[in-house]
């Protein structure tokens, strides 16, 4: 019953929350929690992470237990006891003092359970770098999944961004659309009333007819292209498909274009999350420079053991389990191998190089993709600016032609065209208006900002 109730209250609250002005970062936040590709990315992250724990154990000694157990069938005996009372006897001493002397037990080892054990401690002296080099490149591994992550999560935005963006246009277009059909159906009852009276032709009232039409098509694909956008957003928000939210930014025009703010490019090449992770790659390289370098260098471990064996040898023959430490090092130096631990360190030394190139080209890259983002910008405010006076031409030059019209100085032809002139002009208007939204966040993706 409570569960009931909880879930009750979430629905309410979750369906008086839909019912509010939808913002952009509100759409990208449930993008976030929702989107597989990101729980992924999260998982990815939480593995490297083990893997960076893992790769620091080796620089703690090692602790093992190697155990074994046989039974065996037969004892092992030092002497054929047989052959050897035939030869006692013939040295002419008694049987009877044979079989005291010589028992069938005689020099006889039992085997039957055989146990061996050793506890080892292998630390770590020196191995030429090469515990360096992988901790190294396990916490490189690890940064490379979070800023793997951090790229994931910008795309999520941007597909986000794209569709969030799509369904403003089409509410506009929507709006616009039905604006233009209210238009085109005024002047096709005022037509058909003025065919009745005889004062215009059955002509005009078919090429008005033919305008409403045309009308009516253009408002049935805004409305259907606006609920697949709206299906399409509810989907990467994680939302049922038939929700219908109600977005912030479907609001009235005109509105000012912010104006960018410049970015130095170092400051553009710490925040890309492209550049980190080229340096990482590139540290990356760096370690396995390391690594291939301390397979031409000596290994120096301690090692410390106990073993254990049943039966035992330690003071004579037991069958009683016993042991003893073992304490020493090892030392390996590889002296010659044919040339092959060099040229994987060659190899290696190659790989940092291209790390170094491909660094440059994405800098490069980025640096062209601020220029440009910022061209789109500026771009688009200006496109809007001058289709926000286009429009206002349009809206007085419709105006006058229906003043026009009313008095009888202008035809249904020079009307439509009006008509159509209008529609054209804030259809252009509501793509500018769109277009400077998506240049910004473009232009916020280029320089490294934080999209939410």
């Amino acid at each position: 019953m409570l569960l009931l109730v909880m879930l009750s209250s979430l629905f309410v609250w979750y369906t008086h929350g839909l019912s509010q002005p939808v913002s952009l970062d509100s759409c990208r936040a449930w993008a976030l929690r929702y989107n597989k590709s990101l729980r992924i990315a999260d998982v990815r992250v939480l593995q490297s992470s083990y893997l960076c724990r893992a790769a620091r154990g080796a620089y703690l000694p090692a602790i093992d237990f190697a155990g074994t157990y046989f039974y065996n069938q037969k004892s092992i005996h030092l002497v054929d006891v047989d052959n050897l009372r035939a030869f006692v006897s013939g040295l002419g001493v008694s049987a009877s003092w044979v079989s005291q002397l010589l028992p069938d037990d005689f020099l006889q080892l039992d085997t039957h359970n055989v146990a061996l054990g050793a506890v080892t401690v292998v630390q770590p002296l020196f191995m030429g770098g090469k515990i360096l080099a992988l901790n190294d490149m396990a916490e490189c591994v690890e940064q490379l999944a979070i800023s793997q992550r951090n790229l994931t999560e910008t795309e999520v935005i941007s597909v986000v961004d794209d569709a969030y963006w799509m369904v403003v246009s089409l509410e506009y277009k929507q709006q616009l659309a039905c604006s233009y059909m209210a238009l085109v159906e005024r002047l096709y009852n005022d037509t058909e009333a003025l065919i009745g009276a005889g004062v215009a032709t059955s002509s005009d009232g078919l090429a008005v007819a033919v305008a409403k039409n045309e009308a009516d098509v253009m408002l049935t694909k805004a409305e259907n292209g606006l609920v697949l956008a709206r299906m399409l957003l509810a989907q990467l928000c994680g939302l049922p498909l038939d929700t219908v939210m109600e977005l912030q930014d479907v609001s009235a025009m005109p509105f000012e274009p912010a104006m960018l703010v410049p970015y130095a490019l170092s400051g553009v090449y710490e925040r890309r999350e492209e550049l980190r992770s080229m340096r990482l790659l590139s540290r990356m390289a760096h370690a396995q420079q390391h690594l291939a370098l301390s397979s031409m260098l000596p290994s120096l471990a301690l090692v410390g053991m106990y073993s254990m064996a049943l039966p035992n040898f330690y003071d004579g023959f037991k069958t009683t389990l016993d042991g003893m430490f073992s304490v020493g090092v090892v030392l390996q130096i590889p002296i010659f191998h044919w040339g092959a631990d060099f040229y994987r360190y060659k190899a290696a030394r190659a790989g940092v190089t291209i790390a170094h190139i491909e660094m440059e080209n994405v800098k490069e890259r980025i640096a062209l993709q601020v220029s440009e983002a910022r061209y789109r910008y500026n771009e688009a405010g200006n496109v809007y600016r001058l289709c926000m006076k286009n429009s206002e031409q349009a809206e007085l030059n419709l105006r006058n032609a229906e003043y026009a019209f009313d008095e009888g100085v202008f035809t249904y032809t020079q009307l439509m065209a009006a008509q159509t002139a209008w529609r054209q002009a804030h259809s252009e208007l509501i793509d500018a208006r769109i277009a400077v939204s998506v240049a910004y966040d473009g232009y916020a993706r280029a320089v490294g900002l934080p999209l939410y």
